[in-house]
């Protein structure tokens, strides 16, 4: 468990996101009179992971509202969207953290933009961060 649950505490928001960019979520709870307590993930990362960053052009900067697809290599499909909003009084990392178990790739990354604009990426390879920019349409 560790220290952070071996005092009492009256934590308020919950922001989840990568701090350490390893490829699992950490949590920074915000506390009332008291200061954050940081949850660090220091053994969550024993599977394979990509992440995404999307980087709007014609949709918003962020690509807040893209809506992405993920097929691994042994055919699982994931569905996620990119935001921010997750729990009261705080805003997690707008980055994707996509598990992939055993398969060390994902056969298609799928990007629908909020501009409508579809992107398509195969064969991404595991363990590494990605930074996606929209595509002109």
């Amino acid at each position: 468990m560790g220290p952070a649950f071996e005092t009492e505490w009256a934590g308020r928001g919950a922001a989840f996101g990568d701090l350490e960019n390893d490829g699992d979520v950490d949590v920074v709870v915000s506390n009332v009179g008291q200061k954050a307590t940081v949850l660090r993930n220091d053994g969550g990362n024993r599977n394979h992971w990509i992440g995404i960053q999307t980087i709007g052009k014609k949709s918003n900067r962020d690509g807040i509202g893209s809506r992405v697809k993920v097929v691994s290599a042994s055919g699982f499909t994931q569905y996620f969207t990119v935001n921010t909003a997750v729990g009261y009084l705080s805003a997690s990392d707008k980055r994707l953290i996509i598990g992939l178990g055993a398969d060390s790739t994902a056969k298609l990354v799928e990007i629908r933009w909020p501009s409508g604009i579809v992107q398509r990426l195969e064969n991404v390879k595991a363990g590494q961060m990605l930074k996606v920019t929209e595509a002109a349409p």
